[in-house]
């Protein structure tokens, strides 16, 4: 059969030829890796041997230049080769010749792990600034550094030329510097370019054959506007440029550490920064919700609440550290948010002060440790960890007045469902035949003879059941078969039985108990024996009882008393009747006709008034083995026991009425046990994953970046270098607020211009400044500085609307400029810096996959709900069973589960965000493994059977659905020889396998033109 091949819309393995021929950029952000985690690294353990001042071995560790000359021994790092990096085996101290550091110190398991990444991904380090003395931005040069300075407004440079080739006042900026740089424009994009350049830019969608046709027959000199503002109005463009924000938050699903604990609701922060793309919310209102949204949420409007509140996420949805919430790993949280912050908002690298002063900008340790005291007088919600496995700290979505509402109106539903179940266990009582007669036996009736204790009762030591141990008095019980024998053994050793329905201390009721008890014949054993009701096994006492075999004692208060003598092998019984009023007890122990009474004892000091717990076990108040001794007629009621010389206890019979009564109590308490376990389980109100005030405080410096090593303390503050504003003496918060307020201030644009940048890299391809997250020395210059200005001074004066930016950017007819090649532009400026052109950009992860689903018809444009996590309660995950799930759908992209530690197979692959970091600009990579994707992955076949359904269900010949295939592919007609390719093919194809099943055979021809059409540059490319 013949190979398929268009002259524009080039097959796979065209395609791949094509891009491999370019360079495989590096992974993102490995040079943030290193001054984030791997200079403080070297800092803390290597440098005071292998550093400027000393070198020992002549190995030198400071600088990417010497350690690739390495040592005596010759290099120590091999950049993407851990295992022949004898660094790396220096710490594992895996080698007895070769240990780093020496002695007994070492590296932490994670500083080994992050070492081995590093070296992996290519050892990458920033380059030194060897070719300027300036080595350092000090503070007074800041003042005239050219991203600190106020945002002027340039007024745009102009010519007849310029004037009568510019749209817009963009326009303008960049036409005066071609024309510096001996260069021309070249013409404007057709209308099928524009329209499918436009609608993926922001909607990350491909335009429809209806959409594209409208703009076509639309001749008015607007057009193209309202394209642009009717694509702003679609839900698809907060998809869209929600999830750009989103790799610069560095979102994920899930908590990072080594086990990676689900988050649920991450997804709120997803969703939030969605709908406020959408409402084109300004965007320093934008920010300043996501650093103090709890706070300003107190003084707004009630609707907005909820919506401040989840903000916060920003902070929060980083990658966490450690297995519970505590101080011994919250340094650690603390770094990833101010170095997100400081990159994400201001393209500064804050973190890279943690341990020392910046190395190039004028950014202080002591800036560092004023804003970590605005962090650590923060809450943090917990996500779960491999110690503490609950999420905890969330902050509400509900006021705090109405929280303690919502709490108490739980609380009292919880109480009134008990109370029922506390009623109907009493009435079941009185009906079971096996649990009637005075009292409950407890079960003691069930019990399996010659074995120890079940349920519900819990047994230690030598407990067995035994017909002989049943008491011979009936005036709590009838006659029964067993009772309880408790050898001589530990003195833990004993029974413990937990009654369901707990008695409180009520001022008109009293609290009765009841047992009887034999201390075995001829027992020597010098011990006590002792009874203990109260709550809990230790959680509050109310009444002690202990017994020898020749004393009896009472515990009055604190103190014990001895009550009465005692002969072994008989037969006594006990009765207490509690005050819990007064907070005394009476009562009577002894035989029929020969009882001790006592009243007016004290309860136990400190008894909280409940009662659910009878406990028999060796601890009495004397110490030594307890003796052996049997036990029956256990009893715990709200109303007196009969006497023990009342009238024998007789059983009752159980009628057919009663058996029916406890089936129906039966069902009853099932179906209140279930509400119960559902109000238990669900929360009173809904939370965020965010963040919320704690108690103020001004962190110590941490020399080193290490906590334990304390120096001065800092007040909390802004940066010294955009203002060092301090908190007002009289705040008694955070100062977060106040951090919200500084970096959105307009005399201070940092934020703006920084976010102006990274609106026009997603315009063009490139930033002003090409490193849209530093703005600092080490940044790159702007390359249309004056531009970048009116640009700032234009957003913020049109209220920080980023649909505003939209408009300006792309109305202008540098946007809508073709993207094809001029020789000369191409050698004098190859990167297309100067925008003589538009520049060719592949589609990102999530527009590949959007596209394809959207042009097979499969594309569901619904919001999901909650990812489908496991159950809360089950979730036990370890760094050695850490989390992890893939959850298919059809759904935009955006809305996919992101894990944090093993990313989505498919976005990765396609050079997705990394999460782990605040990521400004995305480095495409080239692999084999992407185009044998494109080529056998199951979705792309799916995606290519749907597109071949679509158009033939749509057209009738051959010739309509090629090009329809074309249209909503490519968003174009073929050209003719890619139109005669086409038809041949299916043509061909159908031919050759006619004979076996001409429907068959038709379907695969369609969707094998499918799969060309999808894996086209045409269509993983935009123009």
């Amino acid at each position: 059969m013949r190979h398929l091949h268009f002259q524009s819309a080039f097959p796979l393995a065209l395609w791949l030829a094509c891009v491999m021929s370019v360079p495989n950029a590096q992974a993102q952000s490995n040079t943030d890796f290193f001054e984030s985690t791997i200079r403080p690294l070297l800092i803390t353990h290597c440098l005071k041997c292998h550093g400027a001042e000393k070198q020992e071995s002549e190995l030198r560790l400071d600088s990417p230049e010497h350690w690739g000359k390495g040592g005596l021994g010759g290099p120590v790092i091999t950049p993407g080769k851990p295992e022949s990096s004898s660094l790396l085996r220096a710490v594992r101290k895996t080698d007895p010749d070769l240990q780093m550091p020496p002695g007994r110190k070492k590296l932490s398991p994670q500083e080994i792990l992050a070492l081995e990444k590093w070296i992996k991904a290519g050892a990458n380090a920033p380059p030194q600034t060897t070719i300027t003395s300036l080595a350092k931005l000090t503070l007074e040069q800041a003042d005239t550094f050219w991203s600190f300075q106020p945002a002027t407004r340039p007024t745009p440079p102009t010519s007849k030329s310029i004037a009568r080739w510019s749209w817009t006042p963009v326009d303008h900026f960049i036409l005066s510097r071609l024309n510096s740089e001996g260069l021309s424009p070249v013409a404007v994009a057709d209308k099928r370019t524009l329209i499918r350049r436009a609608t993926f830019d922001l909607t990350g969608l491909p335009p429809t054959p209806e959409d594209i046709h409208a703009f076509l027959n639309d001749g008015e000199a607007n057009a193209f506007h309202k394209v642009i503002d009717r694509l702003l109005e679609s839900q698809a463009y907060g998809e869209r440029w929600g999830r750009h924000w989103l790799d610069v938050a560095r979102y994920a699903d899930t908590a990072g550490d080594g086990a990676d604990y689900p988050v649920r609701e991450a997804v709120k922060y997803r969703d939030w920064v969605i709908n406020a793309f959408n409402a084109d919310q300004p965007y320093d209102e934008f920010l300043r919700e996501q650093i103090a949204g709890d706070i300003i949420a107190t003084t707004g409007p009630k609707t907005l609440y909820a919506s401040r509140v989840t903000a916060t996420g920003f902070l929060a949805i980083g990658k966490r550290y450690g297995y519970k919430p505590s101080p011994d790993y919250q340094h650690l949280d603390f770094a990833d948010a101010i170095d997100s912050l400081g990159r994400s908002l201001l393209g500064l690298s804050i973190g890279c002060a943690r341990c020392h002063d910046h190395k190039y900008d004028p950014i202080s340790t002591e800036d560092y440790y004023a804003l970590y005291g605005i962090m650590q007088s923060t809450i943090w919600a917990f996500p779960g960890g491999e110690e503490q496995k609950r999420p905890s700290q969330f902050p509400a979505l509900v006021p705090p007045e109405e929280a303690r509402q919502l709490e108490a109106s739980r609380k009292a539903e919880l109480a009134s469902l008990s109370r029922q179940s506390a009623l109907l266990q009493l009435e079941r009582g009185e009906t079971d035949d096996n649990r009637v007669a005075g009292a409950f036996d407890l079960g003691m009736e069930a019990q399996e003879l010659s074995a120890p204790l079940k349920s519900p009762w819990v047994c230690a030591g030598p407990v067995e059941v035994r017909e002989e141990s049943q008491s011979p008095y009936r005036n709590v019980h009838p006659k029964g078969t067993r009772g309880v024998h408790l050898g001589s053994g530990l003195n833990t050793d004993g029974i413990r039985y937990v009654f369901p329905n707990r008695l409180k201390a009520v001022s008109n009721k009293t609290i009765s108990f009841n047992i009887d008890f034999r201390t075995q014949a001829g027992a020597t054993q010098k011990g006590a024996y002792r009874f203990y009701l109260g709550q809990g096994v230790v959680q509050s006492l109310a009444v002690e009882f202990s017994v020898t075999p020749t004393h009896f004692a009472i515990r009055n208060g604190a103190k014990w008393e001895n009550l009465r003598l005692l002969e072994t092998g008989k037969w006594y019984t006990l009765q207490v009747v509690i005050n819990p009023k007064e907070k005394t007890y009476a009562g009577v122990v002894g035989a029929p006709g020969d009882l001790t009474h006592f009243t007016h004892k004290k309860t136990a000091p400190n008894w909280n008034g409940i009662a659910d717990c009878f406990i028999c076990d060796g601890t009495g108040h004397v110490s030594g083995p307890a003796s052996a001794r049997d036990l029956d007629n256990i009893g715990l009621l709200e109303t007196p026991f009969a006497p023990p010389d009342s009238p024998e206890v007789m059983a009752r019979v159980q009628t057919e009425a009663d058996k029916r009564r406890i089936l129906e109590i039966d069902a009853q308490l099932a179906q209140l046990k279930k509400q119960e376990t559902t109000l238990s389980e669900t929360p009173p109100y809904e939370v965020a994953y965010g963040v919320h005030e704690g108690e103020p405080v001004d962190a110590h410096i941490q020399l080193r970046g290490e906590p334990d090593k304390l120096g001065n303390q800092v007040p909390r503050r802004f940066l010294e270098v955009l203002g060092a504003d301090q908190l007002p003496a009289e705040d008694k918060g955070s100062g977060r607020l106040q951090l919200a307020d500084w970096i959105t201030r307009p005399e201070k644009p940092l934020a703006a211009r920084v976010l102006v940048n990274r609106v026009w890299q997603w315009h063009f391809g490139r930033g002003i400044v090409s490193t849209p997250s530093d703005f600092g020395f080490r940044g790159a210059r702007p390359t249309h500085p004056e531009l970048l200005d009116w640009l700032t001074a234009e957003f913020i004066a049109a209220n920080w609307s980023i649909k505003h930016l939209h408009r300006v950017m792309m109305r202008s007819r540098v946007y809508q400029l073709s993207s094809v090649n001029q020789s000369e532009s191409l050698q004098i400026d190859p990167e297309n810096s100067l925008l003589s052109r538009y520049t060719r950009r592949a589609l990102d992860a999530e527009s590949m996959r959007d596209a394809m689903l959207a042009v097979s018809g499969n594309l569901d444009h619904s919001k999901p709900g909650p990812h489908p996590f496991p159950d809360v309660n089950t979730w036990g995950f370890t760094i050695h069973h850490p989390f992890h799930a893939v959850y298919q759908s059809n759904q935009r992209s955006v809305y996919l589960m992101q894990q944090r530690n093993r990313r989505n197979p498919y976005l990765e692959l396609f050079d997705s965000a990394d999460p782990n970091v605040s990521i400004g600009k995305r480095q495409p990579t080239v692999t084999p493994t992407q185009a044998l994707f494109l080529m056998n992955s199951k979705f792309v076949h799916d995606q290519a059977d749907g597109l071949a359904k679509r158009i033939v269900t749509a057209e009738k010949t051959t010739e309509q659905r090629v090009r329809l295939a074309f249209e909503l592919g490519h968003g174009r007609q073929p050209s003719k020889s890619d139109f005669d390719t086409a038809v041949d093919f299916v043509t061909t194809y159908s031919q050759k396998f006619s004979d076996h099943n001409q429907p068959a055979s038709e379907d695969q021809a369609w969707s094998g033109l499918a799969r060309v059409i999808l894996t086209s540059n045409s269509f993983l490319f935009v123009d």
